[in-house]
């Protein structure tokens, strides 16, 4: 297991990334769109996980084009095949999201999403897109930034659910909010920043009201290096985050999704 994910993979993150797939999905297939026809296309994607924006990928492209995906853990990769299976214009590799082994200037479109927020060099990453994209080609990438979760009415347990996130993020070297610098990270690597958008899911109810409370509980079984304090303050936040997700009188805001897409130019 990548020692620097602390969420739950392959079929044991089914559940939890159904819900991101419901929640963000419509949006993330949206921003896709609007870049252009992805017929006959040659995409990557990079931390494709247990593939569930591949087989959607798959069906864009068509039989002309062409569809990698790219994940560090054999886990994710394994659902992954099975979820795409039936698409030969699909095909897998196991690597590292800023040194994946494929050829330069191969892609037409290189997507990401909730994948910079674990990695401690998200610059790299992007700097590694640029260059498996031919001149024209865009990179379109997705953030989540953890510390815009809100509740109405207000809960103490919100604030300490950012301040533990942020100290399991320092401790891996990640950065859990880089959404909001996705901008200014897009142009350091050499992309002209085409489109920047934001969209924060505000729910009622419902089960992806839970997806912050079963993302954190999944982080704190993976975090090691926590106390017996923290746990216990880990554990506190959980139970009263879950109660509010379970509560059709508590407003839930989950995390703000930023949007970017960038244009590698043809000089």
């Amino acid at each position: 297991m990548n020692n620097r994910y602390l969420l739950d993979e392959g079929t044991e993150a089914i559940d939890r990334l159904a819900l991101v797939q419901r929640i963000y999905g419509s949006g993330s297939r949206a921003m896709l769109l609007a870049a252009g026809s992805l017929e006959g296309r040659r995409v990557l994607e990079l931390g494709c996980g247990t593939g569930s924006m591949t087989r959607w990928l798959a069906e864009q492209v068509g039989e002309g084009g062409v569809v990698v995906g790219a994940d560090a853990s054999g886990a994710q990769l394994e659902v992954a095949r099975a979820r795409c299976a039936g698409f030969p214009s699909v095909r897998f590799v196991c690597a590292d999201a800023s040194d994946t082994g494929l050829a330069p200037g191969e892609f037409d479109l290189v997507y990401l999403r909730l994948l910079l927020m674990h990695v401690p060099a998200p610059q790299t990453v992007l700097a590694h897109a640029h260059a498996l994209l031919r001149p024209g080609g865009s990179v379109l990438c997705e953030e989540a930034a953890i510390d815009s979760t809100f509740t109405d009415p207000p809960l103490p347990e919100q604030r300490e659910l950012h301040a533990l996130a942020n100290e399991m993020a320092r401790e891996r070297g990640c950065d859990f909010n880089v959404a909001r610098r996705l901008g200014s990270l897009v142009r350091a690597s050499g992309f002209e920043l085409v489109t920047l958008s934001a969209q924060q899911p505000v729910l009622l109810r419902g089960p992806e009201k839970r997806l912050e409370v079963a993302s954190f509980e999944e982080a704190m079984q993976h975090w090691p290096q926590a106390s017996d304090e923290t746990r216990a303050r880990g554990a506190r936040v959980i139970a009263s985050l879950a109660s509010a997700a379970s509560d059709e009188e508590t407003v839930y805001g989950l995390s703000m999704m930023m949007r970017a897409r960038g244009r590698k130019p043809h000089r």
